[in-house]
């Protein structure tokens, strides 16, 4: 057993070699989601090495520029960096965990090991150190199972393997492991994190084999002519194994299987053939099952499910309903409520409104019958003024032909007064200048030589012309007085002409009686204004025509008998 502790040993190291691994990858996961920033890789790598080192790593890490490095890739990437001697190192501790399997199925899994890494890597370097491994594991291997049958019915995958997707683990699943020789511990650092670390190749390579032990397994199990053991049926593998090896580097594991078909019997092939077909029909039905049955499972599960999810939604609903139910009759309650106070207000003002009407209607009426009573009395002193103004206006027409007349006539006779006036002043003028001029030719025959009476006479012709020129200034003053009265006259006249004008409204003032019993109190109320208006009119146009006569011709207003 010594060569089984040393690969337990290996394991031992890679296993620490791993948790190391782990350590590093937790400390750059900074978000604990299992993956790496590159980012924060690099800002990390800058601190402690140089930008070259730095882009070299990342390059092995994350080769397809995805920005984020889960576990396997990184552990995929150390072992890049490593090289091809630490790719040995990992294949011979997968080995020798082989170990601990039983007859067809150790050799199967070293041949198929060998198979891959000869295609992948090496193989000058890989042969030699495959080779030794497995001639020294001989009598290990002859210590499992001696002259015991191994029954070759597949046993069934534990449901933590069964997760597995990757191809080693899906070896391991498929395989009876020997819980002697492997503790819990390192089997599940195996089909977590060591076994994840293989090539493309691989994977295919080692499902072709699942495939071909299985179908093997079940003939063998159904086969009437089963005479050999799977320690004999082992061994003569493993020693056509060991010949193959020995004799040249370029065999492959198609030569063990060749072999190990040609020692079997001949007279099976028909009897193999027709269970591999049965096998495959079998096995595609029991897939087919398995599918349809986890299908109607799971779906059976998501309408449990949805049928819990519905019958909540529904008690939810029925809940929320009713509570909105009683929220919604909980307000139209008191809207009707409001609606009934509302009511009762409006009728009340209503009635108060209609009650206050009446007594306006009353009052109207009665005010009604005071403006007709005060109509009539102011119809009949209109009538009363405005006879009365007939009768001065037209006496004033006459008077004011008359006084035309007279002023011009006086107008007339001033006129031809003023121009003999001043006619007889020109010839009084001339014939005092005259007189002077004698008096003075007679002084100046008389006393000769002195100028004092000249300068005499002049100053009193300049005093005589400044007397001539206050005569003219009366005289232009007087005419400028008769002009006024002539104006006076004529506004006079005007006003006669604006109290024509206003006796015209008399015929719109008399149909107001009769318009009072079919009009409303906004009507009477602006026709009683408006005929409050024209009456003032009257009055003031009366004040002025009276003004006027006495400041000109009181006698008008004298009365005759």
């Amino acid at each position: 057993r010594s060569g089984g502790a040393e690969g337990w040993d290996g394991d031992e190291q890679l296993l620490q070699f791993l948790r190391r691994l782990k350590e590093v990858f937790d400390v750059c996961d900074e978000d604990a989601d299992g993956f790496i920033r590159v980012e924060h890789l690099v800002d990390l790598g800058i601190q402690f090495g140089q930008g070259d080192e730095v882009k070299k790593l990342t390059r092995y890490l994350d080769p397809n520029a995805h920005g984020k490095i889960n576990f396997k890739d990184f552990c995929h990437g150390v072992f890049a960096i490593k090289g091809e001697t630490w790719t040995l190192i990992v294949l011979l501790s997968v080995m020798r965990r082989c170990m601990s399997f039983e007859g067809l199925e150790f050799l199967l899994i070293v041949g198929l090991l060998f198979y891959c890494f000869v295609l992948e890597c090496n193989p000058s370097r890989l042969i030699g150190s495959a080779s030794a491994s497995v001639i020294s594991r001989e009598e290990q291997f002859e210590d499992y199972g001696e002259g015991e049958d191994v029954d070759f019915t597949p046993s069934s995958p534990c449901p933590e393997e069964e997760t597995r997707t990757n191809g080693f683990s899906d070896l391991g699943s498929s395989l009876p492991s020997s819980a002697g020789h492997t503790p819990q511990k390192m089997r599940q650092l195996y089909n977590s994190e060591l076994l994840d670390i293989y090539c493309s190749q691989c994977c295919k390579k080692v499902n072709l084999l699942n495939d071909l032990e299985a179908r093997l397994r079940n003939l063998k199990a159904n086969s009437p002519n089963r005479k050999i053991s799977s320690t004999a049926f082992g061994r003569q593998l493993f020693q056509a194994n060991h010949s193959v090896f020995g004799s040249s580097q370029g065999s492959s594991t198609e030569d063990l299987f060749t072999d190990s078909i040609d020692s079997c019997d001949l007279d099976i092939t028909e009897k193999v053939s027709y269970l591999e077909k049965k096998v495959t029909e079998l096995e595609s039905d029991s897939l087919a099952n398995n599918d349809l049955k986890s299908k109607l499972k799971h779906d059976n599960t998501h309408l449990v499910h949805r049928v819990h999810e519905l019958e909540e939604q529904v008690k939810d609903a029925e809940t929320k309903s009713a509570e909105s139910l009683k929220e919604e009759v909980k307000k139209h309650r008191e809207a009707y409520t409001k609606m009934e106070r509302d009511r009762n207000t409006e009728i009340e003002l209503l009635c108060n409104r209609l009650q206050q009407l009446e007594e306006e209607n009353t009052e109207m009426k009665l005010n009604v019958c005071r403006l007709k009573s005060q109509t009539e009395k102011m119809d009949q002193e209109k009538q009363r003024v405005t006879d009365k103004l007939e009768d001065t206006s037209l006496r004033l027409k006459d008077e004011m032909d008359l006084y035309r007349k007279i002023m011009d006539k006086l107008w007339q006779n001033r006129h031809e007064f003023q121009k003999e006036k001043e006619s007889m002043q020109e010839l009084i003028d001339d014939l005092r200048r005259e007189l002077e001029y004698l008096q003075l030719f007679k002084l100046e025959m008389e006393h000769p030589g002195k100028g004092k009476g000249l300068s005499e006479f002049n100053a009193k012709t300049r005093e005589m012309e400044m007397e001539h020129e206050v005569k003219r200034l009366k005289q232009e003053n007087h005419k400028l007085r008769d002009q006024n009265d002539d104006l006076n006259a004529q506004i006079l006249s005007l006003s006669l002409y604006e109290a024509k004008n206003l006796f015209s409204c008399h015929t719109k003032a008399q149909c107001l009686a009769a318009e009072i019993d079919n009009a409303s109190r906004d009507e009477l109320v602006d026709a009683l204004k408006e005929q409050e208006e024209i009456n003032l009119r009257l009055r003031q146009y009366m004040d002025k025509i009276i003004l006027a006569i006495l400041d000109h011709n009181p006698s008008i207003l004298e009365i005759k008998n």
